[in-house]
């Protein structure tokens, strides 16, 4: 109106300032956006032990084509109200490369204990147990196991911040392969799936 026409400036101000607002706005996302990607990647540096070997923080990090897994897997389901015990090889049910990329993973075959248990309730045991005995190498090194076959993985779930303490250690390059208390018998080398192998 009249206002305007004689000022103006008046009208142009509460806009400039409105446009400032937004761009601080956009800079601060922008900030954010990049700090999470810049920081997000090192949260591998939370967790103790060799983030290749159990993986946890691994995803997402800069860490791409670093190592070399292969490994062996097997479960143990057990009914205590019914006193029955039996075991299930997973290459009966998954594909030659998905049980290659489970094998040396601990959140895989974390997802898949949990896929055997809900197939076991489905079918009337409803506090089944579910143990893992699985063997992995990481670069070479002699197959030992990788999570401890005393916990019932039906009743553990996956953190993206808690290290999980059912992943058992690495030991060091060159020594003994460590037993885990419970487990099975380690098979050769040559048995072991590689995930790195051609689907």
């Amino acid at each position: 109106g009249l206002r305007s026409a004689a000022f103006p400036g008046a009208a142009a101000a509460p806009v400039g300032g409105a446009r400032w607002r937004g761009r601080r706005r956009l800079l601060l996302v922008m900030a954010l956006w990049f700090a999470f990607q810049g920081l997000f990647p090192l949260r591998h540096l939370l967790y103790p032990g060799n983030v290749s070997w159990t993986e946890e923080g691994h995803a997402f990090a800069w860490h791409m084509k670093l190592r070399g897994k292969s490994g062996t897997a097997s479960f143990r389901l057990h009914d205590p109200d019914r006193g029955e015990t039996w075991l299930v090889d997973p290459a009966a049910e998954l594909l030659p490369w998905q049980l290659r990329k489970m094998c040396g993973r601990p959140d895989m075959i974390l997802e898949y204990a949990h896929h055997l248990a809900e197939v076991a309730r489905a079918e009337g045991h409803p506090r089944v147990q579910v143990h893992a005995h699985a063997l992995a190498s990481l670069n070479g090194r002699p197959l030992q196991p990788l999570i401890d076959p005393q916990v019932d993985l039906a009743r553990v779930r996956w953190s993206l911040w808690r290290p999980a303490p059912w992943i058992l250690p690495l030991d060091g390059a060159g020594g003994a392969a460590r037993s885990a208390p419970g487990a099975a018998a380690q098979e050769p080398a040559a048995r072991a799936l590689s995930e790195d192998a051609p689907r």
